[in-house]
């Protein structure tokens, strides 16, 4: 969102040793909820074991290469980005506050391949998308939450959930809804995950002080009826570290900053919420004009950054 954009004056080191993990340290809650855990920068525990066979995200250098730049003048306040796994190279995007609710399908050139009106959706302030389950096991669904707030004045907020859409449809209409609040009030949020195994959902709040809370709902919620998140604790990203978007694989998990990406790697059988409470690996990353989406490739070697504004270009990270 273009209310807020500061300088991370945080970390800006490239780490390439091995993520390093940590014993999370219960500290009392700052309004209510269940005791959460706080997730720091100083532990030494080992994080997850990878289990794909490949090296770590952080045990490989990462060199940003530009694949495109953003064709559609439509696109000028990009929030969130996801790949398609039903349609090869596709890449959703959407705009945040004040734009259509309305996707857009692209790919790693950037190339214009299609605008989805939603009418039936609200867009307050669209800040992060995914793609997850659903109810039909068969299709692969799109997220956008609506969970905006810069203000902190929001009762509740969003989540939509449609099928995902052919690229070259030009509306879609229906979609579900999820009405949400939060234990402790209401928050700054501009990152989803969704589990791709079981749906489950995992928000994290936007903080100057850079500890970030993290909210929790379940996969299989009855989405006909409002839900409160569940408060799982906070990461302590360092000062001015916000959380501006993230992405969530079966092997690894990425939540961006405008500076640095803090990666996860998830062992068999882990939670979605289980792993982003063991330490992260950071990574630093390129300072876009204001980036805010980032999205794991397919198989989840390499990620995808690029920022709101007019044309902006596609990096890729990938390791060496």
């Amino acid at each position: 969102m273009r209310s807020l954009s500061l300088p991370v004056l945080a970390i800006v080191s490239l780490v390439t040793a091995a993520c390093t993990g940590g014993t999370a340290q219960p500290t009392a809650p700052t309004g209510g909820g269940s005791t959460p855990t706080t997730v720091g920068s100083s532990s030494t525990s080992p994080a997850p074991a990878t289990t794909t066979g490949r090296p770590g995200f952080c045990e490989i250098g990462w060199e940003p290469e530009q694949t495109g730049m953003v064709e559609s003048a439509e696109l000028t306040e990009i929030s969130g980005a996801a790949f398609s796994r039903r349609h090869a190279g596709v890449v959703w995007l959407h705009n945040d506050s004040g734009s259509d609710p309305a996707v857009y399908a692209t790919d790693t050139s950037g190339a214009d391949l299609g605008r989805v009106s939603l009418p039936d959706l609200s867009a307050r302030d669209w800040e992060d998308m995914a793609l997850g389950p659903g109810p039909d096991p068969a299709v692969d669904y799109l997220y956008l939450a609506d969970i905006g707030d810069n203000n902190r004045s929001r009762d509740e907020v969003q989540i939509h959930r449609i099928p995902e859409p052919e690229p070259a449809i030009s509306v879609v209409e229906g979609g579900e809804t999820l009405v949400i609040t939060y234990p402790l009030g209401p928050i700054e949020a501009e990152t989803l995950l969704v589990d791709p195994a079981n749906g489950d959902m995992v928000i994290a709040g936007k903080a100057l002080s850079g500890v970030t809370p993290l909210f929790s709902l379940a996969g299989d919620l009855d989405w006909s009826v409002p839900h409160e998140a569940t408060y799982l604790g906070e990461l302590d990203l360092g000062t001015f570290a916000l959380a501006t978007g993230g992405d969530a694989g079966a092997n690894r998990i990425v939540i961006r900053t405008y500076d640095e990406v803090f990666a996860w790697e998830r062992s068999p059988g882990s939670s979605l919420a289980g792993t982003l409470l063991t330490q992260p690996c950071r990574i630093a990353t390129v300072r876009e004009e204001q980036g805010e989406a980032i999205a794991l490739s397919i198989d989840e070697s390499e990620f995808y950054t690029v920022s709101e504004g007019l044309n902006q270009p596609i990096l890729r990270f990938a390791g060496n």
